[in-house]
């Protein structure tokens, strides 16, 4: 291979490794947060809405208030999401 295809080769490799280097944002932690609630709940919460989204360290915390409890759905920085219930 000549030093130019190989130049090229290594600049598109490193252009598509590097979106998996990029924090994740607010909207992404949401979309995240509100697939895990949904799987989570399986209708069985009702209707859900999304009250508060805060960042702390490489983690987000996605809080949504339903009618009968509320929720918090912790996003680590790898896409991995937990969900924590509290009654109203």
């Amino acid at each position: 291979m000549s030093f130019a295809v190989r130049g090229a080769v290594s600049i598109a490799l490193l252009t598509l490794l590097g979106g998996c280097f990029v924090p994740m944002t607010t909207r992404e932690a949401q979309s995240i947060a509100s697939q895990r609630l949904t799987s989570y709940c399986k209708k069985s919460c009702g209707a859900f809405t999304l009250a508060n989204t805060q960042k702390i360290n490489n983690r987000w915390l996605v809080d949504f208030d339903a009618p009968l409890r509320k929720f918090t759905v912790t996003v680590e920085g790898n896409g991995n999401a937990r969900v924590d219930t509290w009654n109203k």
